[in-house]
């Protein structure tokens, strides 16, 4: 199973993948890092670095990071010198992590994993347009 590290600003993370878990169950191979404000960059590093070492596997961990070029992604980046088959992807939703964590137990490839995830968060924006209801010869 391939692992999943969940990395953003504030307590996003973890809130993340409790509610992608409300409909997909309990994840293993699942971790999360949350970087506080005021957080110095060589905590987040350490704190990234135990929750990888909490897999089993540590050579084909999959991150999900909500910000391209935010601090945890910028972490995560110079952690691929140390983890070279690691790979990021930014912008993490809900319906990319339940999509993520379905796909996983069923044996797909990691780079198949990656594009149905990325397609999932992306088909999950979605802007909702009441229409309203035509009024029949009104009434002044």
């Amino acid at each position: 199973m391939i692992p999943i590290l969940v990395i953003t600003h504030g307590e996003s993370a973890p809130k993340l993948v409790e509610t992608a878990e409300m409909i997909t169950g309990k994840q293993e191979e699942c971790q999360t890092v949350k970087f506080i404000m005021g957080e110095s960059l060589d905590k987040l590093k350490s704190d990234i670095v135990s929750q990888i070492n909490k897999f089993q596997d540590t050579s084909n961990i999959l991150c999900f990071a909500d910000l391209k070029g935010g601090t945890p992604f910028n972490v995560l980046v110079q952690l691929t010198k140390d983890y070279p088959k690691m790979d990021i992807v930014t912008g993490v939703n809900v319906p990319m992590l339940m999509q993520t964590f379905i796909q996983r137990t069923v044996g797909v490839s990691k780079e198949d994993l990656i594009r149905k995830a990325m397609d999932a968060g992306h088909k999950g924006i979605y802007r909702f347009e009441a229409v309203a209801p035509k009024k029949e010869d009104e009434e002044f």
